[in-house]
């Protein structure tokens, strides 16, 4: 039984982790006061956070 999926659907995660590796490392550049550079910590470690909890879930 195979499962149809949109694009969308499996896109969406993936784009979302883009924009948001690439908030971070343009806040990171660009903004090196004030509330830029926590911000740039928190949208750069997301995707690790994402992908550490997704092997954690595979292995378990």
């Amino acid at each position: 039984m195979t499962i149809h999926r949109s694009k969308g659907l499996i896109w969406r995660w993936p784009a979302l982790l883009a924009a948001l590796s690439i908030f971070g490392l343009l806040s990171a550049l660009l903004g090196q006061t004030g509330v830029w550079l926590p911000w740039s910590w928190v949208a750069l470690a997301a995707p690790l956070a994402v992908a550490a909890i997704c092997i954690g879930r595979s292995r378990g």
